[in-house]
């Protein structure tokens, strides 16, 4: 290459990785069609039974391996896709395409996943579009194997960068592994299997690049810089002395950040939670420090159903979860099984009324075990949350369970629409408390695609701010609890103008707990109210993040720089 390249796409797993690509899957496959002679059905068949065979075999092994390392949590991430190796939308409509159209395997598994995904991507749900990857990704564990491909493993000891179109679940248990230590993929979102595995294996990740440069090579040296969401392929000298100059610091910042306070300079307390959505997450919470966790997202117990657990089967994972936080707070929050978060409770269908229940029912029944509360997601109007809350009161008054029905269990909802924030005051008579996600409130007060995983909606814009304080401000009157737990709250820039807004309580993923504290520790929120006045009648985000940084930066452009923020 003439020159560095360099890469956009989401921060999926924080940190700086440096070292040599490994580049995989560099061609397309290209599916060939061939016509079946009656004789060779019953050969095709086995054929594609084998591959089948393989694959199923592979993905166990897998399993098996990320349990030993990590535990049983992770290893639900990989049942679906063994579930889906008998399903018989894929395997038998692809053997009777075979029988059917007689044609070769590889091109009925590919018409026959294309069926499936379709409907999937079209819809608006993220949910939804995760599910249509699970699909493609099956497919191509049995196109590989019916092809007599193998995925080869890394054979040098040397710190590596991965560079792909996109890895299966399985695919990336084994790579995530030493030695590679920074992972880019061409696919993926934040809430991808990829970009979960690369967070709980600490590998630094970049996801949603988009078609990478041909030019890229194996050996070439890649920067991934996981707070940024930033790949530079080819860098300077001067560049990788800096990229492992920070990523050595960042490692040690970590460590020696876990058992601080996050008192700001003029002596305010401000209380610093985790977002977690793995029940094996809760011991690195507690390691660095979290006073609890602001935000449990229960959207992982689905990954390996194709319907919802059983509210036994989630009650063992709630209980465990909040025992081991005991007596620190653990918020649920609930997730719509239709894959969509949003809680229109009067359009309610009796089997998704039903699927709701079940999961209050198995919170109102780990709340013995600890302090626990529930929020709803997406409520926008009055109506859907009183309605949810009286849910909550048929389902307390219908449990067997005597502690459970007589728990002290707060409801809350998360403020995360326009409408919420803009009828705060009224929500505040009838919640017991907010929780502010501003990565949906960004996107739509400024109508960004949420389905576009790259579009970038800003919190710190002047309109999205405008209910940020609206918010707190009738969460301060009504003397509520508030919290913010979107990604605002994890920039090191934009939470000083969090703290300068009035809030108090912030939710940030496990791994950003010691650095928040250390931005908290560095902010005098006098100055941090005055920026934050300025902030309202700038005209732009930019704008608002010039002004934070420039009146801020005697008391933390150390820190930003040294995290390559600024």
């Amino acid at each position: 290459m003439t020159g560095p390249a360099r890469l956009k796409g989401i921060a999926a797993s924080i940190g700086v990785a440096v070292g040599p690509a490994r580049v995989i899957g560099r061609e397309r496959r290209r599916l060939s069609y061939r016509r079946i002679e009656e004789g060779a059905i019953s050969s095709e068949l086995a054929r594609f039974e084998e591959a089948v065979s393989r694959s199923r075999a592979e993905i166990e092994a897998a399993k098996q391996e990320l349990t030993e390392r990590h535990g049983s949590t992770y290893a639900a991430i990989l049942d679906v896709y063994l579930l889906m190796h008998g399903d018989a939308l894929l395997i038998d409509a692809t053997s009777e395409a075979i029988r059917n159209d007689r044609v070769n395997a590889e091109w009925a598994l590919s018409r026959v996943t294309e069926r499936l995904k379709q409907p999937l991507l079209e819809d608006a749900s993220s949910y939804f579009q995760e599910r249509a990857r699970d699909i493609e990704h099956v497919g191509e564990h049995l196109l590989r194997h019916l092809g007599g491909e193998q995925r080869s493993e890394l054979s040098t000891d040397v710190p590596t960068v991965l560079i792909a179109h996109d890895l299966t679940p399985a695919d990336a248990v084994r790579m995530l592994a030493p030695p590679t230590v920074g992972l880019v993929t061409e696919m993926g979102a934040g809430s991808s299997h990829t970009a979960i595995l690369a967070r709980t294996f600490g590998v630094p990740a970049v996801v949603g690049v988009g078609p990478l440069p041909i030019e890229i090579e194996d050996d070439e040296v890649v920067l991934v810089d996981g707070f940024a969401g930033e790949v530079t392929v080819g860098p300077s000298a001067k560049e990788r002395r800096a990229a492992e100059t920070r990523r050595d610091r960042f490692a040690a910042f970590l460590k020696a950040e876990r058992s601080t306070s996050a008192v700001t300079r003029d002596g305010v307390s401000i209380s610093v939670t985790a977002n977690v959505e793995l029940p094996s997450e809760v011991q690195a919470a507690l390691e660095n420090g979290a006073e609890g966790i602001g935000l449990y997202r229960t959207e992982f117990m689905c990954l390996d159903h194709m319907e919802p657990p059983s509210e036994d089967e989630q009650l063992e994972v709630y209980r465990g979860v909040v025992s081991a936080m005991a007596p620190k707070r653990v918020v649920f929050r609930t997730f719509d099984w239709r894959g969509d978060k949003r809680l229109r409770a009067r359009e309610l269908g009796e089997r998704e009324r039903a699927w709701l229940k079940t999961q209050i029912n198995a919170v109102l029944r780990a709340s013995g075990e600890g302090s626990v509360a529930l929020m709803f997601p997406m409520v926008a109007t009055v109506d859907e949350f009183c309605r949810a809350r009286a849910l909550v009161e048929e389902c307390r008054s219908e449990v067997s369970d005597e502690r459970a029905r007589s728990a002290k269990l707060p409801i809350g909802m998360m403020v995360e629409v326009p409408s919420a924030a803009l009828l705060a005051e009224r929500f505040a008579q009838q919640a017991d408390f907010f929780a502010v996600g501003t990565n949906d409130l960004a996107h739509y007060t400024l109508a960004f695609d949420r389905r576009d995983s790259r579009s970038a909606a800003r919190p710190l814009d002047p309109a999205v701010l405008g209910l940020l304080d609206r918010a707190i401000t009738a969460a301060r009157d009504a003397q509520l609890p508030c919290s913010m737990c979107g990604d605002m709250a994890a920039d090191p820039v934009a939470l000083c103008l969090a703290l300068g807004l009035g809030y108090r309580q912030i939710s940030v993923p496990v791994r950003i707990v010691p650095l928040v504290r250390a931005v908290i520790r560095n902010v005098d929120l006098q100055v941090a109210a005055e920026v934050a006045r300025d902030g309202l009648r700038c005209g732009s985000a930019d704008e608002v993040r010039e002004l934070v940084i420039d009146r801020l930066d005697a008391h933390l452009g150390a820190l930003w720089k040294e995290q390559g923020i600024v």
